[in-house]
């Protein structure tokens, strides 16, 4: 016997468990601890935490930011319905869908021109126009234009949206001139969630060809010798070319035609004598031609001074004396700027079906001693006419506008 009680000491068998002298239990004690309930908490917290953090990665890939990109339209699915963005130089084709990914214009020699490059929004589902709603998406919207080889940079306005086109969403107006050559235009709009829409069309300006009549060439002294030359032109000259003509400093009686060509027509003047029209001038125009008449005078009795029949644009001209000093008509255009209307029945008179052919700007202009300056007879469409710079003094009456179209005179002067 080598085991000993714990407590007195008394001789035990190996295998005792209990001293039978004293009756204290010889096996050592151990402590027992309580299961940790932490344990168990935090396995479950792991597990929660496991399940959202593979959710939250479902949502994040769900609502990634995505890049949508292509070449003049695009659908845009949105958690409500789908949009269609497209791009177009046209109104008439943005509302009816059809986006122009590649357009060439031909533009004369020495001319600079303008372009309203216009980004349509429509439902997908109802093809209506959509823009406003959709607008509310939007973060920021950008152009850009980028030359190709041997091409100039077109210059640009930021995009905006137009009031001259109600329904399109944004309208970037793009500047050029006849060597500008080509250009990619990129739009690029930034939605709110981080999505990005990106649209590409091509523009290619191309110079075209001119025909130049001047005096010191070509008859044109009278009447007879100016109606026969521009018999000759419409019988040798494609519709297609323009046609620049310099008219010498003389008066020309009786009506004149200019037919259907793109016109660049030039006065002059030599001492107190300029060229100047006594009788009504009729400028025709099909298929998008146009004149631009500079520097000339129209002094009449009565009848009509200019009867437009497409846009024409008139720069530092004088109307006096007639009924009704220009009109523009059915599907035609009259915009000025530097002229001068002095006592004619109605100065400017408006009567067209078309909203506007180039420009809606009627600046610098004086109107002085008319019965009516401006008279708007017929004009659909909602652009602003603007009148900035110009003077309206002794007339009857400034502006009849009978279709109540908006007309900004902020910036010009009554007297």
């Amino acid at each position: 016997m080598s085991k000993k009680c714990v407590k007195c000491g008394h001789p035990l068998p190996e295998d005792a468990s209990f001293c039978p002298c004293c009756t204290a239990v010889q096996a050592e004690k151990q402590e027992i601890q309580t299961p940790r309930r932490w344990k168990k908490k935090a396995l479950v917290a792991a597990v929660v935490l496991l399940i959202l953090a593979g959710a939250g990665a479902v949502f994040s890939m769900y609502h990634r930011p995505v890049a949508y990109e292509a070449n003049a339209q695009i659908v845009y699915p949105d958690k409500d319905h789908s949009y269609k963005l497209l791009v177009t130089y046209s109104e008439s084709d943005g509302m009816a869908g059809q986006a122009q990914g590649d357009r060439t214009d031909l533009l004369a020699d020495g001319l600079d021109s303008a372009l309203p490059c216009q980004l349509y929004v429509l439902n997908e589902e109802t093809g209506e126009v959509a823009w406003e709603e959709f607008a509310e998406k939007v973060k920021s919207c950008e152009v850009e234009t980028v030359p190709q080889e041997n091409s100039k940079k077109l210059e640009y306005m930021e995009p905006a949206h137009d009031e001259n086109f109600p329904n399109a969403a944004y309208v970037s107006n793009l500047h050029f001139m006849a060597d500008t050559g080509s250009n990619d235009i990129f739009w690029k709009l930034t939605m709110e969630n981080g999505d990005t829409i990106s649209l590409k069309t091509r523009l290619t300006i191309e110079k075209q060809e001119v025909v130049t009549y001047r005096p010191e060439d070509t008859p044109m002294e009278t009447t007879e010798e100016l109606n026969t030359l521009l018999a000759s032109i419409e019988n040798e000259v494609s519709s297609d070319t323009p046609v620049y003509l310099y008219l010498p400093a003389v008066t020309y009686d009786g009506e004149i035609t200019f037919g259907d060509h793109v016109w660049q027509i030039f006065g002059s003047m030599d001492g107190d004598a300029a060229t100047t029209f006594n009788g009504t001038v009729h400028v025709n125009g099909k298929n998008g031609n146009y004149g631009i008449v500079s520097g000339i005078r129209f002094e009449g009795n009565s009848g009509t001074g200019l009867n437009a029949n497409c846009f024409v644009l008139l720069s530092g001209c004088s109307f006096s004396g007639w009924d009704i000093a220009a009109i523009a008509q059915d599907g035609s255009w009259v915009s000025a700027s530097d002229c001068t209307f002095t006592d004619n029945g109605t100065a400017l008179k408006l009567n067209t079906s078309i909203s506007y052919g180039s420009s809606p700007d009627f600046l610098n202009n004086t109107f002085t001693g008319n019965g009516t300056a401006v008279c708007i007879d017929r004009l659909p469409g909602n652009e602003i006419l603007n009148f900035a710079g110009s003077i309206f003094s002794g007339n009857g009456t400034d502006i009849e506008n009978k279709t109540k179209h908006t007309v900004d005179t902020a910036n010009a002067v009554f007297e």
